[in-house]
């Protein structure tokens, strides 16, 4: 290994090909480590999302030195991507930057098509809206419809994978056209919960409940609303009035048989009064 390359290691001025360089180093064959050189672009998949994770927790707590540690762990995952896909695949680093330069001006007419962002300004839920309609567009030959949904991961979690599914389904008009329709929906889907559930039929409540929950997720797509970050305020909200609960009945001073089903609504209200006077 050249000593050029070595020098590109503690290189603070070089950026990117830093980077590029440690990885290559890490995954030298001769000089580099065992564990690294064994991986494959399966074997390390899930980092990219453990990480991905690590940093949207880092942006929710508004951490400036974590979002900027979480950014490079990121980074460092796809670099490492890039280097196992340059050896396993033959495209490189720089292929991989120009092709998403190349998408990302194909799906921002508004911004690089000169002539269109001359004609109107678009709003930004225009942009969503079109969106969708433009990475259509970049699928080429017939519609396979055995894998119509191979491109939406698996990985995601439900909630967001619901969307997607969904989303891919509109493209053939295969969507609601408002939300009192899905609120409609709901209400059927909410009936054969509850008839399901007093037939004491495990399976079918276990269908039924996903139905309900499939549906309030479209309902929420119509309504711009993200599932996720919705169902994550509601999860927050519920921990600061447990949080607030326990407080009270720790001040109290109150046993565990003294909590009754009485007592502890009532300590629930008290403590989402608490905290509604707080937030004032």
């Amino acid at each position: 290994m050249g000593n050029s390359k070595n020098d590109e290691i503690y290189d603070r001025n070089i950026g990117i090909q830093r980077l590029k360089s440690l990885v290559e180093r890490l995954r030298d064959p001769t000089y580099g480590c065992p564990w690294d050189i064994e991986q494959n672009s399966k074997s390390i998949a899930h980092y990219c999302v453990e990480e991905a994770h690590e940093l949207q927790h880092a942006i929710s707590l508004d951490k400036k030195d974590a979002i900027k540690s979480e950014l490079g762990d990121l980074l460092f995952q796809i670099a490492f991507h890039c280097n196992i896909a340059e050896k396993e695949h033959g495209f490189s680093f720089d292929d991989i930057v120009q092709d998403v330069c190349d998408k990302m001006i194909f799906r921002h007419p508004h911004v690089f098509n000169t002539e269109k962002r001359e004609e109107k300004s678009i709003s930004s839920r225009e942009v969503k809206d079109n969106w969708e309609k433009i990475k259509s567009l970049e699928k080429k030959g017939a519609i396979d419809a055995d894998n119509f949904f191979e491109d939406v991961p698996l990985s995601l979690p439900a909630l967001s994978h619901a969307i997607k599914v969904q989303k891919k389904a509109s493209q053939f008009n295969f969507d609601w056209a408002n939300s009192a329709e899905i609120l409609v929906k709901i209400n059927e889907e909410a009936k054969e919960l509850w008839d399901a559930y007093e037939a004491d039929e495990k399976i079918s409540v276990e269908e039924e409940f996903g139905d309900v929950l499939f549906s309030l997720v479209n309902l929420g797509r119509k309504l711009d609303i993200d599932p996720e970050k919705s169902l994550g305020i509601s999860i927050k909200k519920f921990k600061k009035r447990i949080s607030e609960s326990i407080r009270i009945i720790e001040a109290e001073k109150l046993s565990y048989e003294q909590l009754t089903d009485k007592k502890l609504l009532a300590i629930w209200e008290r403590a989402k009064d608490l905290l509604r006077q707080n937030d004032a």
